[in-house]
Formats: structure tokens, sequence, C-alpha cells
């Protein structure tokens, strides 16, 4: 028992120590060591937030978005697609008037190239929110079970989130805010293997961008500028939206997402299930930086097969999506910026 306490006290100060050198907005201790199972939040707690509509039109234009992606074909790492879609990605966010990022590298036990891709729309603080997505798509060939072996467009499972990224972006870049904001597009999310094994082969891009986010902030903190929170968005698209109550995400930012769902009358469309999803959000949580994934996982009938297509996907949902997104936002400055000082 004192070996496990001087552990546990161990890792408790290399997490106040990491958590500094990232920048971690005050009050929000790191996920380890866990004391217990992650819990919902009480839905009667809700903030009172100024409901944001996305412009009309918006999801229609992020819908005929993902109809240009697919059209690019599979888009796993290191396919002809995935090159296509990296070109489109940079193409539209310099139409916005954005410069563009590229951390390409080669994963030296896969032997695979990634490339993230990210874009800044600076604010009145270096403080950054993140507003990110996984660009691939599941790899759907090659694979031992024949079953595991079909055409698949990825319309929704990478497609939704990176479409609804790009016509955000202009939206976002004309609208003045506290905070600095950085559109990050991570390669590398899905498993190369069929399944997930606890994520020993996926989540490339994501790690990636924390480790260099860490490093760059332990050599340099006044040159890094901290992250103050990540706002994920994995499959955001289908006809049936639902977006679970994703429990590792951090309660706060989960509060602030069902106050938003509220304030815009979309609660149908959020939390009617709790559970736990490992995604792109979880490195940045390990890092100690708070994180929400609006992922519509749970009861998803068309995760990983060939129904993820764009017949199965509607503007609508992007709508509310973008919805969400735009009214989270100022809440999300105030809780993880303006409240540093």
């Amino acid at each position: 028992m004192r070996t496990a306490a001087v552990v546990a006290l161990i890792a408790a100060g290399l997490a106040a120590c990491i958590g500094a050198a990232l920048g971690r907005a005050p009050g929000h201790a790191p996920p380890w060591p866990q004391q217990q199972e992650p819990r919902a939040i009480d839905k009667q707690h809700r903030l009172p937030l100024a409901p944001v509509r996305a412009e009309k039109g918006l999801g229609e234009r992020a819908l005929a978005r993902v109809r240009d992606i697919v059209a690019f074909g599979p888009r796993h790492p290191g396919s002809p697609g995935a090159a296509r879609q990296l070109a489109y990605i940079e193409q539209a966010l310099r139409a916005a008037g954005l410069a563009v990022q590229r951390d390409t590298w080669t994963d030296p036990k896969e032997q695979i190239v990634f490339t993230n891709l990210s874009a800044t729309i600076p604010g009145k603080r270096k403080d950054r929110v993140l507003l990110g997505c996984h660009h691939d798509t599941k790899r759907t060939e090659g694979h031992p079970d024949p079953a595991h072996n079909f055409p698949f467009e990825g319309a929704n499972d990478g497609g939704s989130a990176v479409a609804l990224l790009l016509e955000l972006a202009p939206v976002l870049a004309k609208t003045p805010r506290e905070a600095t904001l950085e559109l990050v597009f991570f390669d590398g999310e899905e498993s190369l293997d069929w399944l997930w094994n606890e994520a020993a082969r996926a989540l490339f891009g994501s790690r990636r961008y924390v480790r260099r986010h860490r490093d760059a902030r332990l050599l340099d903190p006044g040159k890094e500028p901290p992250i103050a929170a990540l706002l994920l968005l994995d499959m955001v698209g289908r006809t049936d939206l639902h977006l679970q109550e994703e429990l590792h995400s951090t309660p706060l930012l989960r509060t602030i997402l069902w106050s938003a769902a509220v304030a815009c009358g979309h609660e149908a469309h959020v939390f009617r299930r709790a559970e736990a999803a490992s995604d792109d959000h979880k490195p940045f949580l390990d890092a100690g930086i708070p994180a929400v994934d609006l992922i519509d996982l749970n009861g998803n009938p068309h995760w990983h097969t060939p129904d993820d297509t764009l017949g199965n996907l509607s503007s609508r949902s992007l709508q509310i999506t973008a919805d969400l997104v735009l009214t989270m936002l100022p809440e999300v400055e105030r809780a993880y910026v303006l409240r540093k000082d």
C-alpha cells in the first residue's frame, strides 16, 4: 500500500509539472491517477447561454463539401484520396484567408507517412482554443477477414467533420474573439488494425500534435502559446443525429455542450445516451488539457460499414452541429481563457 501511495504521489507530481508546462487552465486537474469511473453530468444544471445560430445554408454547403470529399475515394493514410483531400482542405482554408501549416512525418514503426494540417485565427490573446477533427478514413482493404474489406465512403466518419470545419472557417475568421482559434485536421485517427486494440495503432496525429506541443512548451513556454481547450468533432452529419455524452470529456465542457443544446433547442440530438469513447481528444486529456468530443458513435448503425454514405447524411444535422459549436465558443473562452486573469 505504501508503494502504491508513493507511485500515486509521484504520478500526481509529474502530472502537475506537465500540466503547468502545457499551460492548463487553473482548476482543471488531469485525469490521472483515476479515482473513480467517469460519470454523466447533471443535466438539470444548465448555463444561461445565448444561442448563436449558424448562417442559413451553412449545413447545405457543408454537405456539398462532403460530396466533394467522398469523390476522392478512400482516404486512409498514404492513399491517393488522402493526398487529394489534403490539397482540398488547404485550398479551402486559404480561400478563407487563413495560412495553413503542414506537419508531415513518417512513423518509425509503421513506416507510414502521416500529415496533420492546421490553421490559426488570431484573437486578442495568444491562448488557443482548438477545433479539431480527423481527416483519415478507416482502411477497409487488405484485412485478413474478408468481411472487413468493402467499398467505404466515410461520408460521416471523416467527411462530415472535415466539411463542417471548412465551412465554419470563414465564419470564425470574421468574428473578433478573445482567444486565438486553431483549426486542426488530424491524420491517422483510425486503427490500422480492424479492431481498436486499445489504440495501439491509432490516434497517430493527435498524439503527435500533443507531443510536439508539450516539447515546445517545455523548451520555451513564452514562444509556444498554451492550449486552453479542445473541441473535437467526429461523425456529426448523420440523418438521425445523436451526439452522445462522451464520458472521458471534461465535465465542464460537457455542461457547456449540453447548455448550448438547450439554448438552441437541439437537446433532442444531444446526450440521450452516455458512453466513453477513445478518440483524438484522449491524448489532450492525458496531458491535462480540457477537451470535449462531439461524437455520434453510440447507436450509430453506419459506423465502419458500407452504409456510411452520403445518402445517410443530412444538411440539417450539420447545421445543428454548427449551432452548437458557435454557441459553445463564447462560454469556452470565458471558462478557460478569461478566467485565467
